[in-house]
């Protein structure tokens, strides 16, 4: 298995992971809810072409199995997180990993890399929002020392509730 920064040829890839993540969903979500539509791979190249963006992959077989990604934390509009910059906060933007690849420390390598980075960069905070019926993410970010900051909230552009975690460094 490789680790390493994702590269424009990988963003296809990384979007394939990602919304395989996002079909799991469907054990906890209303019923017929659907991933968002915007989560192309247009936008996952978009996304990480902003300043300060951070994007890592895990390979392997020459297959993308996990995507991780992380950047500056910026106040949200109704365009989503486009607002001004908060300092000292980071914002984990996705952390996916193939099913096949569950239960094999692919996840906690690419959180690590995002931390690592995030730390490196000053940031004294992160971020990240997780699903609040997703309960095999919150387990696994509470145990990597990530800390509920909210209660759940309905996020409607999303048609879910969230929980916004956050880790100090």
């Amino acid at each position: 298995m490789e680790f390493r920064r994702i590269a424009p040829e990988d963003a296809q890839a990384a979007h394939e992971v990602t919304i395989a993540g996002f079909r799991t969903y469907h054990a906890f979500a209303p019923k017929g809810w659907q991933p968002p539509a915007d989560m192309g791979a247009e936008g996952v190249t978009r996304r990480l072409a902003r300043d300060g963006s951070h994007g890592v992959v895990a390979v392997d077989a020459d297959a993308v199995v996990g995507f991780a990604a992380c950047e500056p934390a910026r106040e949200e509009t109704d365009e989503g997180f486009t607002g001004p910059l908060i300092p000292s906060l980071a914002h984990v933007w996705a952390v996916f990993v193939a099913e096949s690849h569950w239960g094999r420390g692919v996840g906690t390598l690419l959180l690590a890399d995002l931390t690592d980075h995030i730390r490196t960069a000053g940031f004294a905070q992160a971020r990240l929002y997780v699903a609040a019926g997703q309960t095999r993410a919150r387990t696994f970010y509470a145990r990597e020392g990530w800390r509920d900051a909210t209660e759940p909230f309905m996020v409607e552009k999303l048609g879910l509730e969230l929980i916004e975690m956050r880790r100090a460094f």
